[in-house]
Parts: structure tokens; sequence; C-alpha cells
């Protein structure tokens, strides 16, 4: 836990909190995994931590190609993120119009009405239901593992187009990477829902190591459970190039032989 500390950041939560967290996640085919959540924040380093020096000193240089990246196109960049949000929100219009839903009062639906006499269904009306455009949030994950090193500053510059698309559209958004190092299973959070002015945070995007695509979706999903942030509604965003692998395999089990 120190080395990845040192290498990726200090933790978001208290160790009580961490292992709270790991009970609920680190099982079944995980249990032999840790997990390890951070926004980058660094501590002062030991000199003699070469490894840590090195990982940091790596992080800090694409951090730099990644803007360079973006900014090397930029108006084409932004001619993007313009027409991505046009078409959010154009289907945010679409979303908003009224819609019929099922309910025990309204409108008579007359070929439900079956339902009513032979299932003692009382849902046979309908009644129009006006669409909500802030009802939705956004969660993207970035694979951060080895084989996305030669793709570090595309997948960086496509995540903050869609993620700026989506908060120039007023959507809660939330970004965050994974990556898995010596069985701890690495979540670095760029920004969170209501930080809507930190998108750039995700050029501090870095590649390393593994990644245990099971265990890093399972704490997205308590992410959300966790922290559901403004919307009932939740979208994920996974950006991968759908190859898992990790250095601890996956122990055998009846549904998974070797």
């Amino acid at each position: 836990r120190e080395y990845v500390e040192d290498c990726f950041g200090v933790s978001m939560y208290a160790p009580g909190e961490l292992k709270r967290i790991e009970e609920r996640l680190c099982s079944g085919a995980h249990w032999d995994s840790i997990l390890h959540f951070t926004r980058g924040e660094m501590k002062p380093l030991d000199r003699n931590n070469r490894e840590a020096i090195v990982q940091r000193s790596a992080a800090k240089r694409q951090a730099e190609l990644n803007r360079k990246f973006y900014t090397d196109d930029i108006v084409r960049n932004r001619l993007t993120i313009a027409r991505l949000s046009e078409k959010i929100r154009n289907c945010m219009l679409v979303h908003l119009d009224d819609a019929r839903i099922k309910a025990r009062a309204g409108s008579l639906a007359p070929e439900k009405v079956w339902r009513a006499v032979t299932l003692g269904d009382e849902s046979v009306f309908t009644r129009p239901e006006r669409g909500n455009d802030t009802e939705l949030s956004v969660d993207i994950l970035l694979d951060a593992s080895a084989s996305q090193i030669e793709r570090q500053e595309s997948v960086s510059t496509q995540a903050y187009m869609i993620a700026e698309s989506l908060t120039r559209c007023g959507i809660p958004t939330r970004v965050y990477s994974f990556c898995t190092l010596n069985g701890c299973t690495v979540l670095r959070l760029f920004r969170d829902y209501e930080e809507t002015n930190k998108n750039e945070a995700i050029f501090d995007y870095c590649a390393a190591g593994w990644n245990r695509d099971g265990l890093a979706l399972r704490a997205a999903g308590d992410l959300v459970s966790f922290d559901p942030g403004p919307a009932p509604r939740h979208l994920l965003i996974l950006l991968t190039d759908a190859s898992p692998n990790d250095s601890r395999r996956v122990p055998p089990s009846p549904e998974q032989p070797l």
C-alpha cells in the first residue's frame, strides 16, 4: 500500500473506511486483491525511493504530452466538442417530450383492460410524464493499464472531449481511471460530479501496470451506490482496449475452470 501511495497519490479514504469497501468488493474471484482510491495528491517522497520517483516523473511527462496532443489540433477538437454538445442537447430535447406511462388512474388504455380482469393489474391507465434533463449522471472510466501506453494521448483527449461536452449540457459527470499493480487495483479520480471546472485534470491520465477489469467495474458500481450524485439514473462509459490482463490470475472455479 505504501508503494502504491508513493506512486499514485494518497488515499481518498481513511484505513477503516477502505477496509469496509474491500470487505464488500474484494471477495470471490478477487479475494486476494486490494483497492486504492486516490485523487493523485502526492506526499513528500524519500529520495531513495527510485521506483516512485521514476513513476512520478513519467506521469508528469505524460501529462505534458497529453495536453500538447490536444492543443496541437485544438481547432478540430473544439469543433468536435461543439458538435457532440449539440447532439447531446438534441437528445435531451427529445427526452423532454411528454411521455405516457402506466398508471392506476388517468386515461384508460383499452388494450390493457384484460390485465385488470385476468391478472388483477390496476395499472391499465396512462398518464403524461414530463421528461427531466437533470435525471442522468455519467461516469467515465478509463483503462490506464500498460497496454494503453501507445494511446495515452488519444485516450485522454477523447475522455476530455466527452466530459467537456456533457458538462456544457449540464449533465453531472465523474471521470476516473484504473490500473492494477502488485495485486492492488488503483482508481484515480480526476473530477467529480460537482467539479465542472476540472475537466483539464483528465490530461493527467497516465498508463501503468496491469488491469483487473472485473474488480474495477465492481468498484465503479460501488462508487455510484455510495455517491449517486444529483441524478437518479446513471450511465457508465468505459474507454478500454477490452484486453483484461493481470499479473495475478483469477483462481479457477466451477463457473470459470482452468
